[in-house]
């Protein structure tokens, strides 16, 4: 992330705004709020969204953040959630700015290519499972949105290849599918 923050600088013409330094907080000490985790459960009962909203949502409580911004790009179940008024959605999402929501990653990339800004952009990362080498691993939701959003040329081989042999990624995607059932199973595992 630094070498992203120095970069940036090399371009102020183009990249006007700031990236203030990186945080590092430990989940374990992010403070549990019930109303949101109650309202994540109710999420959970219509569509499926990832549990990291409601970990975000505690951390902003916690910290005293309003519009925390997150970079999700052209996700329709978010977009879906953050468009939803009232509870429960407000609860979790009317915490956070979605500022390229409805920017596709080729979007970007043709965006960056045109402004010379590709190579800063490919030192963005995505993977929340990397390999114990450090690579991406081919089979979380992130990595398979980027191989299905044209991006696949970012992860090695052997993640493309992980990839298109994964299967509990399949089989957690059909449960998801069944949103009162996976809240079902959801709530065994967390036991709520």
């Amino acid at each position: 992330m630094e070498s992203i923050r120095r970069a940036t600088l090399d371009y102020p013409d183009i990249l006007r705004g700031t990236l203030l330094p990186t945080e590092v907080s430990e989940k374990s000490d992010i403070a549990s709020v019930p109303d949101i985790h109650a309202a994540y459960n109710e999420i959970l009962k219509q569509f499926y969204v990832g549990e990291q909203y409601m970990w975000l949502a505690d951390y902003c409580v916690g910290r005293g953040i309003d519009n925390m911004e997150i970079g999700v790009e052209n996700n329709p179940i978010v977009l879906e959630a953050v468009e939803s008024t009232g509870y429960p959605y407000s609860e979790i999402f009317g915490r956070f700015d979605f500022p390229i929501l409805s920017v596709s990653k080729l979007t970007m990339q043709t965006w960056a290519r045109e402004k010379s800004l590709l190579p800063l952009l490919e030192r963005s990362w995505f993977c929340h499972t990397p390999t114990r080498d450090g690579h991406p691993c081919g089979v979380c939701h992130p990595c398979e949105v980027s191989i299905k959003g044209g991006m696949g040329y970012r992860l090695p081989l052997k993640a493309r290849v992980r990839y298109y042999l994964r299967v509990l990624p399949r089989v957690k995607a059909l449960l998801k599918q069944f949103p009162r059932f996976y809240h079902t199973l959801y709530s065994f595992k967390h036991h709520r």
